[in-house]
């Protein structure tokens, strides 16, 4: 990343909270990004991936002779279902000893219905446990009214979620934030209506807000991935506010990510003179377990990140995807840091490089291939290094799910490159490996894509991998 260019990013976030189009304009004046990943970032774990000015990233993904093509077509984190840290623990209740008799005989009854699997009458009841909140006044759900009225929408939400009703839980969640107000994003800003004019968002209410943002965002650019999304539910009592998948997506997402970046700058402080942000910058807590909700850490922060960058990538403003995707790596593994990250962290962390590694190769150049392999490479040892470290820890532990899906999607990304170069027999040495990968994990859509390479191969005649087919 060049150092000497513009870049405002934390300036504006040190004064005030950016709007989408201040994070959009600010990401661009930092979109002078490394060439390659450094040589040492293997060895140290937390070298700054920023090694010095070099052109911008890719302007679209590659394709390549019979449709070859290296994508974002994995999901990342996102299709892990690992991206929200902040939105809470969804059996957000206390005791139902908290709740007025008027709330807690419905919630009881929406409760006892789910677990018995019957989802119909469970969302009537929720539906009546949060009309009969909204029928109290505020003061009836002291304290913290707006956590537990949100708790509310929250649950309900889950439920839809869990069911496929994905639009619906979308406008229930839409509907939860406008109840903390119309800038619940900035702290100490005033609530709804229902919590009263003198009513002043805390702390809690500020990162339930943050939250909330983040899964909205999450659910639209879910909704939007399909080929035939959903009509987008446009909010007749906010008609400023995005009016489809993907630009609600960036909205929520962006909005998330700035509030996110300002507490964590307003914790450490240290980019105020230099007007750089690294990863030495965000002063946040490292991120718990996944049940592990209600606060801002910087694996949500990264996540988020990663989330946000997949949209401009759908929307092919793969410059500011590359940055969001590099400062993410860097919060990760941050520059100068004297402690080995978490191994979770450098799992995310090679999960992110084979998704730079997909923005890398337009115009297909020598050198733009070079670049892209350097990016899958390094994640591919950062992934299969920290997996060595961690060889007793159960296949459901999330950094060995995170580092197998890396793994799986490097080593697809590495075959594809090789297929491009035209090295057949590398390629599909490289493509064995990603199957057995993906089937050892259970990763269908991995394994759906290994598959079609090396049936395109062999109608190709190749048949010897020219690598071994073990790591």
């Amino acid at each position: 990343m060049s150092r000497s260019r513009p870049q405002q990013l934390a300036a504006l976030l040190a004064t005030r909270p950016l709007t989408q189009r201040q994070l959009h304009v600010a990401l661009r004046a930092q979109a002078g990004i490394a060439a390659s990943p450094p040589r040492d970032f293997l060895s140290r774990s937390r070298a700054s991936v920023f090694s010095g000015p070099s052109r911008a990233y890719a302007t679209s993904p590659a394709s390549g002779p019979g449709g070859v093509r290296i994508s974002y077509l994995f999901g990342g984190l996102v299709g892990l279902g690992l991206l929200v840290t902040t939105y809470g623990l969804l059996e957000y209740f206390f005791s139902l000893q908290t709740w007025p008799e008027h709330i807690r005989t419905p919630l009881k009854a929406a409760i006892k219905a789910r677990n018995a699997g019957d989802w119909a009458r469970s969302e009537t009841y929720f539906q009546k446990a949060i009309e009969a909140a909204l029928s109290l006044p505020s003061s009836s759900l002291q304290p913290d009214p707006l956590q537990k009225l949100t708790g509310l929408y929250v649950s309900y939400a889950s439920l839809l979620e869990s069911q496929g009703q994905l639009v619906k839980a979308y406008t229930t969640l839409r509907t939860a934030l406008h109840h903390l107000g119309p800038t619940p994003l900035i702290p100490s800003s005033t609530g709804s209506e229902w919590a009263g004019p003198s009513y002043v968002l805390d702390s809690a209410d500020h990162i339930r807000a943050i939250g909330l943002s983040q899964k909205l965002g999450h659910l639209a650019l879910q909704l939007s991935a399909g080929s035939y999304p959903p009509p987008f539910p446009v909010d007749t009592d906010r008609p400023t506010e995005a009016v489809g998948w993907l630009d609600a997506a960036e909205s929520y997402l962006s909005g998330a990510l700035t509030a996110m970046l300002k507490l964590g700058l307003i914790q450490g402080g240290s980019a105020k003179a230099s007007g750089v942000i690294a990863g030495k910058d965000i002063v946040l807590p490292e991120g718990g377990t996944e049940e592990d909700g209600g606060r801002v850490d910087k694996r949500g922060l990264g996540m988020t990140m990663e989330a946000l960058s997949e949209v401009y990538a759908r929307k092919k403003q793969y410059e500011v995807s590359a940055q969001l995707l590099l400062q993410a790596i860097s919060i990760l593994l941050p520059p100068g840091s004297k402690e080995a990250p978490p191994a979770r962290d450098r799992c995310q962390a090679a999960l992110l490089m084979t998704s730079i590694s997909s923005h890398t190769l337009n115009p297909r150049t020598p050198q733009a291939i070079k670049v892209s392999r350097s990016w899958s490479l390094q994640g591919l040892q950062i992934a299969e290094s920290t997996l060595a470290e961690n060889g007793t820890s159960s296949a459901a532990d999330p950094s060995t799910l995170i580092c197998n899906r890396a793994r799986s999607v490097a080593l697809q990304n590495m075959g594809m490159l090789s297929e491009i170069e035209q090295d057949l027999p590398t390629a599909l040495g490289y493509f064995d490996k990603s199957l057995a990968a993906s089937k050892e994990i259970g990763f269908a859509e991995g394994r759906r894509e290994a598959m079609e390479a090396i049936r395109r191969l062999r109608n190709q005649g190749v048949t010897e991998p020219t690598i071994s087919r073990t790591s």
